[in-house]
């Protein structure tokens, strides 16, 4: 985990986006000297949010404690199928860190850490050249600071990469989420992404959108495009929609986990075929999720040129 001294050169204050920060000598809160704003810490992890976010609270944050959804333990939940496979995760990031190694050093952003530290530590090498900062609104998220993805807190052009999977269905404005990640990369600096297309809700009040790939790249279109494609296809897709058909009919949270249970077990081996339609472009109209790997120019990619590059077999032409 990043200290607080460390991380306090990389922020910038939400408020009035200068910064402007300092910690406090008494009470080791972080404070605007420009507006005035102050940031609680909690246990050494800031909580960079507007007293007037009328969403998220300061007082929320206030004794926040990691919840480690890894824990020892019997967990019945951990016997339950995951219902869908993953074609790309684990082979892009590893582009993505030999990208960063080419680096004397390199400071890495992930947007939405959850409980990711863990893994995505190990995956992309995280130590004495790579450093990872892990952010997220979630409380009980294991992060180094807790801010709002539409007001990042950081200053312009402080990280060499981003990483972001499974965020912007989640937030109020995406357009403007996804602009605050391209504002805190650097020229040139990577951004790995990760956004569901066609996936039923799971993050119950806090889930608004969904993207195609094309929407994908048009959201963050000031980023030129290494390389794109699925994370998770049809199949993974299907066993989704049975699972919501099922699950339709149910409302009792106890009977809901049985039901998800069971139609897992019986019918998750349809997610398999994404590994037979990795490779076909027809499966991204029915992709279940998809990635975008790429850098930060300096404008945007055109909208024409979003549109040429579609993939899919659905070929519609307005000339």
């Amino acid at each position: 985990m990043i200290d607080l001294k460390s991380l306090h050169s990389l922020l910038r204050c939400p408020g009035c986006a200068t910064p402007e920060l300092i910690i406090g000598a008494l009470t080791g809160d972080l404070v605007c000297r420009s507006c005035a704003n102050r940031y609680p810490v909690s246990d050494g992890r800031p909580v960079m949010l507007t007293a007037d976010n009328d969403v998220f609270r300061q007082d929320d944050y206030r004794n926040a404690v990691i919840v480690d959804t890894h824990a020892e333990g019997f967990d019945w939940q951990r016997l339950i199928p995951n219902p869908s496979v993953n074609l790309a995760s684990e082979r892009v990031l590893g582009r993505l860190r030999e990208l960063l190694e080419s680096l004397p050093s390199a400071v890495v952003l992930v947007v939405g850490g959850g409980q990711q530290r863990k893994w995505l530590d190990q995956r992309l090498g995280a130590g004495d050249s790579i450093q990872l900062v892990y952010s997220d609104i979630d409380v009980s998220a294991d992060v180094d600071l807790f801010c709002d993805g539409h007001d990042l807190p950081f200053i312009d052009a402080a990280f060499d990469a981003v990483v972001t999977t499974a965020v912007l269905e989640h937030v109020l404005y995406p357009e403007r989420v996804a602009a605050e990640i391209v504002r805190v990369l650097k020229m040139d600096g990577i951004l790995y992404s990760e956004l569901p297309f066609i996936q039923q809700v799971h993050e119950g009040a806090y889930d608004f959108t969904r993207y195609t790939l094309s929407g994908h790249r048009r959201i963050f279109n000031g980023v030129r495009e290494l390389e794109s494609g699925m994370v998770a296809g049809p199949g993974t897709a299907l066993v989704w929609a049975i699972e919501n058909f099922a699950l339709a009919f149910i409302v009792r949270p106890s009977l809901r986990n049985i039901v998800k249970a069971a139609v897992r077990i019986v019918f998750g081996w349809i997610k398999y075929f994404d590994l037979l339609l990795a490779d076909k472009p027809a499966a991204m109209d029915g992709a279940s999720c998809t990635y975008l790997l790429g850098r930060k120019i300096d404008g945007r990619v055109p909208d024409v040129e979003i549109v040429a590059n579609y993939v899919g077999a659905k070929y519609l032409k307005h000339s």
